[in-house]
């Protein structure tokens, strides 16, 4: 959809679309500003848009559409049933540690607290189940952990997925996805940046973690101290100041799996000095050379790049904003995204 949008292509107005009745979308975070397309630009009305999240191993989803219900912008509309979906604390440290529950509307880890269904026995092949066991249950002691960083809504109850656990951005403790700097991007800068990729960098030598988002622009377009400039100013007037980046560069590709998927991780493993052998799954790992720099090469990292204020405990209020990313990620959704579908299907009928 997202390239249907930046090509200006309306499908219900190139198409008889009177038999669709539903479009499912997976894979990657659904943008809010997607959700508002589909139905003001892209697709009828009395299409449904689903968008589900789940794994490959498990053969299924987590987070599920749901006709019975309203759709309302971002998230998936429910929770797959027989699936023991809860939402553990992502702070706490240490492999087979004790989860705690934090609640809806906090974001935390993704995780089933008992058996379900579809639960794969174990990994194919040698040494299966010990692999098996690294991949879903050495995070929290007995309980399998998806590693997405999600939310539950605490009035629609949809699951919101914020990116996946292990690229969780944790400037000056405060917590919060990619997929929200993204968002940001894709509605403010559609005629600049084509796309995007922001990950933490914390090396040996540095005491905090650090924002480091990386821009791939659009052909014409150019990278300059004005262009990030707004960046950093669309990011702290619709988030906070505490999601601005410390440093943003220009990248010429972003690393994505065979199937399109972009992929975080080994960008921050990199540029927090680590290094990496690519990943078989990855389309373009060449590309990963890049950002070697980043990591190594002080000058690219220079205090004229940083905007993004110290950490001061007397800055209450600000810090307070901030903090509500962590602590209610999803209730920051307003009234015109609750409100913007509030649409039943029932086989396929609008009521």
């Amino acid at each position: 959809m997202y390239e249907l949008q930046r090509a200006n292509i309306h499908p219900r107005q190139i198409a008889d679309l009177s038999s669709l009745k539903i479009v499912t979308s997976t894979g990657m975070v659904l943008p809010d500003a997607l959700f508002e397309w589909f139905y003001d630009q892209g697709f009828p009305p009395n299409v449904r848009l689903n968008n589900i999240s789940g794994g490959t191993d498990l053969a299924g989803c987590f987070g599920i559409g749901n006709s019975l219900l309203p759709v309302h912008v971002g998230g998936c509309a429910g929770i797959s049933l027989g699936l023991p979906v809860d939402v553990y604390d992502a702070s706490i440290e240490g492999a087979g540690a004790k989860g705690r529950s934090v609640g809806v509307g906090v974001a935390g880890e993704l995780v089933a607290t008992a058996a379900f269904p579809n639960m794969p026995a174990c990994f194919w092949g040698p040494d299966g189940s010990r692999r098996y066991h690294d991949a879903y249950f050495a995070r929290f002691d007995n309980v399998w952990t998806h590693g997405d960083f999600v939310s539950i809504h605490p009035q629609t109850r949809q699951l919101f997925f914020h990116g996946r656990a292990d690229g969780v951005l944790n400037p000056s403790g405060v917590r919060f996805g990619s997929s929200e700097i993204y968002q940001v991007l894709e509605a403010e800068f559609p005629n600049e940046i084509t796309d995007s990729i922001c990950v933490g960098q914390r090396r040996p030598q540095d005491t905090d973690e650090r924002v480091m988002l990386f821009l791939l622009l659009k052909a014409g377009a150019s990278f300059t101290p004005e262009l990030v400039a707004r960046v950093k100013a669309a990011i702290r007037q619709r988030l906070s100041s505490r999601h601005v980046p410390s440093f943003i560069f220009e990248t010429a590709e972003i690393p994505v799996t065979v199937n399109g998927k972009k992929v975080e991780l080994p960008v921050k493993q990199i540029v927090s000095g680590k290094r990496i052998k690519p990943s078989g799954t990855l389309l373009n790992p060449g590309c990963l050379e890049h950002y070697y720099q980043f990591a190594q090469d002080e000058r690219l990292v220079t205090a004229r790049d940083t905007e993004q204020p110290p950490y001061n405990p007397e800055h209450k209020e600000e810090m307070a904003r901030s903090k509500d990313t962590e602590q209610t990620a999803t209730a920051r959704v307003n009234s015109k995204k609750l409100l913007l579908y509030e649409r039943s299907w029932v086989d396929g009928l609008t009521v």
